[in-house]
């Protein structure tokens, strides 16, 4: 396993390079592209649970957010149960874009694993499920 830091490294850095190619024209980054898709598919969640969702820390997750308001993406409303929390709602402008996000998503996992099996495909996503859960126990201090 002496080189899997590489292979980690290199897939994101390719992963990162085609999102941001292929959001372009859509006004998002590939930064930014993963909160609309959530956003889109749990509308009204807080600040907090799209964080844990996104398993990403509070205060990115904050900035990210006023990015995509700024840009007309969501939109927030103080949380009736709680008026320190917001829910965020995507707007029609985030609602055109989704299918389209998920179209250059498929994508690149389609071209990510072209030369797998159906049963290699389905090994390797237990396997990064794994190790993803791995780097979350290893890495608390970062959620």
């Amino acid at each position: 396993m002496k080189d899997l830091s590489k292979y980690v490294s290199v897939t994101h850095r390719r992963t990162q390079m085609f999102y941001t190619e292929h959001l372009e024209k859509l006004e998002i980054t590939s930064g930014q592209f993963m909160y609309i898709v959530c956003i889109c598919e749990n509308a009204g969640q807080t600040q907090d649970e799209l964080s844990q969702r996104l398993i990403i820390d509070k205060s990115t997750a904050a900035k990210v957010l006023s990015q995509l308001e700024t840009k007309g993406f969501i939109t927030k409303t103080v949380n009736s149960n709680d008026r320190r929390a917001f829910n965020i709602f995507p707007t029609d402008k985030a609602v055109a874009i989704y299918p389209k996000i998920l179209e250059i998503k498929d994508e690149w996992h389609h071209r990510l694993t072209e030369n797998l099996s159906d049963i290699e495909c389905d090994v390797f996503q237990k396997l990064m499920e794994k190790v993803m859960e791995n780097s979350i126990k290893n890495c608390k201090k970062l959620v």
